[in-house]
């Protein structure tokens, strides 16, 4: 079917793959160092601030 999105992608399109691809690594980076500085607890915290304005914005 001509046109079909899962035929072609758009190009540019942020598929789940490639934005796991780009978090995990960053998170886990961030994730480690806040165990190195024993900074866990403020990490999640605004962690979870970020996620919740996130999910504001876009709603």
């Amino acid at each position: 079917m001509p046109g079909s999105p899962y035929i072609e992608t758009p190009q540019g399109l942020m598929t789940w793959p490639k934005l796991l691809r780009m978090i995990i690594p960053t998170f886990s980076v961030f994730l480690a160092v806040a165990i190195w500085q024993g900074v866990v607890v403020e990490f999640a915290v605004i962690t979870i601030i970020i996620a919740f304005i996130i999910a504001f914005v876009r709603k």
